[in-house]
């Protein structure tokens, strides 16, 4: 399934974000999936939209969730999101563009049982403008972007479970509380 979700955020919610990822954006540590790009695992305000959106999230399913875990990138000039299918702590995500200076597509392409994109069928772009979301089944998509010809653009990733599936254990991504590191999710997800 991929489903945009317009207005996703209000506009004082994308001002507040817009403003916050400004003030933000130099701390963040260079992005190990993305060149050019800057990253950061567990943002205080991503974790707070991951739990307050989750209900968003459930009537645009249909199912209920578990809270997984945040991440957030800022991508520059040339950067591009290489293809990949995601980890079970992203059974459900959510891309939400916090701020673009020019449309950039996220790219789905259905996967098989095999892992492998399926035969016949063509990959799919999805546009997104600021305050927009789109919820997609991370695992179920290959998914990338091409390189991005503007100067910046913001993005927060939302990732859940869902409550009655297989993929629980991965609730909080393996952490006792929200807004913890990367690390404490591993050590305890990962054993």
């Amino acid at each position: 399934m991929i489903k945009k979700l317009p207005n996703f955020l209000s506009k004082d919610e994308l001002k507040l974000a817009q403003q916050y990822w400004t003030l933000k954006e130099y701390s963040l540590a260079p992005c190990l999936q993305a060149p050019n790009a800057f990253s950061l695992y567990a943002d205080f305000l991503s974790e707070t939209f991951l739990v307050a959106k989750k209900d968003v999230a459930e009537k645009a399913l249909g199912e209920s969730l578990l809270s997984a875990y945040s991440f957030s990138r800022v991508y520059y000039h040339d950067s591009k999101l290489e293809t990949h299918h995601d980890r079970p702590s992203c059974e459900v995500s959510i891309s939400l563009n916090i701020d673009a200076d020019r449309e950039w597509p996220l790219w789905f392409h259905a996967l098989g049982e095999d892992e492998k994109p399926l035969q016949g069928q063509e990959a799919c772009p999805l546009t997104l403008k600021p305050g927009e979301a789109c919820l997609y089944e991370g695992f179920k998509y290959d998914h990338w972007r091409e390189t991005y010809k503007g100067k910046r653009c913001m993005q927060v990733f939302l990732h859940y479970v869902r409550k009655n599936g297989k993929y629980t254990s991965f609730a909080k991504d393996g952490r006792q509380h929200f807004g913890q590191s990367l690390h404490e999710s591993t050590k305890n997800v990962w054993k």
